[in-house]
């Protein structure tokens, strides 16, 4: 007996892909603007003892281990900083502890927790304008199996067997000094908002920065800022052979799109994470059975939800964006997931029993 047509099904339009994975399309090539120049760091001035920035190092994303810089917030209770601050603290410290006791240079300046700081790496302590001051300590701490390396490898590799070509430094593509990981961050319950829209966090996922700032509005990044005059947070789940084509040039409106008449054509995310990963079928690379979600922002007066009194729940947590400028990836997301426990988005608005449903399963392998 062949597989039952029944209603349509509910995937909001045909996965949002570029040329490259679309049939026919032929190859590309990655190329990314570079990140505007920084300042020249030659003009800064410091104050006799302070490590000139000129001296720093640059970050190697790939390094084996990785930097945990700690303060002491009360006595014996310490806390992380930021990777970001984690990283610069190191190329500071690094000066520091090659010259020893030679250079002279003990202190740096420089922003921790978006704060002024004066760090003494001599005594090992920071300190905010007229603060006290307060302990640091350095800490190393070694990758789990989703490093840089294994991601950049794996999306690298991606890419490649999709036609795309990588050219580009690693750097230029990814801020690795902004990568975050939420797999064990527990929902405490409070509410963020951005863009004037709730941001929910993606718990259980390692977040991977896509290098963007300066690369939009002749270098305006007003629309990344974490407040109400930034733009939305949304979600949108890919595949590995459409991840390319987005990063590469962007999204565009795909055809049969089921709520066209209420909402128009347009691209659909979510700001649910656990809405989007259902339209990212888990894929094999390098040993591991991962998912990849693209993190998006999204300019909060372009976002339509899908308001249709005949949509299903899970439906109705779709966002439209009909102009595809209104959209930017600005993180790739990866979570572990056997395919054993993955569900179809149809399976979430049909449920399993639906005659086309049964279909789906069987053709994909599992049910």
């Amino acid at each position: 007996m062949g597989c039952v047509q029944g209603a349509e099904v509910a995937r909001p339009d045909p996965p949002v892909r570029g040329p490259a994975s679309d049939p026919g399309a032929g190859s590309s090539t990655v190329v990314r603007k570079p990140p505007p120049p920084a300042v020249d760091v030659n003009s800064i001035v410091v104050p006799e003892g302070f490590i000139h920035p000129r001296s720093l190092a640059r970050f190697d994303p790939f390094q084996e281990e990785q930097p945990d810089w700690r303060w002491e917030k009360d006595e014996g209770q310490w806390r992380s900083y930021p990777l970001n601050d984690s990283i610069e603290l190191d190329r500071y410290w690094q000066v520091f502890a090659k010259a020893g006791n030679e250079g002279g240079e003990t202190k740096a300046k420089l922003k921790l927790l978006k704060t002024d700081v004066v760090v003494d790496f001599a005594g090992m302590t920071a300190q905010a304008d007229q603060g006290r001051p307060r302990k640091i300590e350095r800490k190393l701490k070694t990758p789990d199996w989703l490093s840089n390396r294994y991601f950049f490898d794996a999306f690298t590799e991606t890419l490649t067997k999709a036609g795309i070509k990588v050219e580009t430094a690693p750097e230029q593509m990814f801020d690795f000094r902004y990568v975050q990981d939420f797999r064990d961050t527990k929902d405490d319950g409070r509410k963020m908002f951005r863009g004037g829209r709730e941001y929910f966090l993606p718990v259980g996922w390692k977040r991977f920065a896509v290098q963007v700032k300066g690369v939009y509005d002749e270098g305006d990044n007003a629309w990344l800022r974490e407040d109400e005059s930034g733009w939305a947070v949304a979600y949108h789940g890919t595949s590995k052979e459409g991840l390319g084509g987005i990063l590469c040039t962007g999204f565009r409106v795909g055809e049969r799109q089921k709520f066209e008449a209420a909402a128009g054509a347009g691209v659909y995310c979510t700001p649910r994470i656990d809405v989007a990963q259902h339209y990212s079928k888990p894929t094999l690379l390098r040993g591991h059975s991962v998912q990849i979600v693209l993190q998006l922002r999204v300019r909060p007066g372009a976002i339509n939800p899908i308001t249709d009194p005949s949509a299903h729940e899970f439906e109705r947590k779709y966002w439209v964006i009909n102009n595809p400028d209104d959209i930017r990836a600005y993180g790739v997301l990866i979570r572990e997931l056997p395919l054993r426990d993955y569900i179809l988005p149809e399976v979430m608005v049909y449920g399993r029993d639906h005659p086309g449903i049964r279909c789906l399963t069987t053709d994909a392998g599992r049910f």
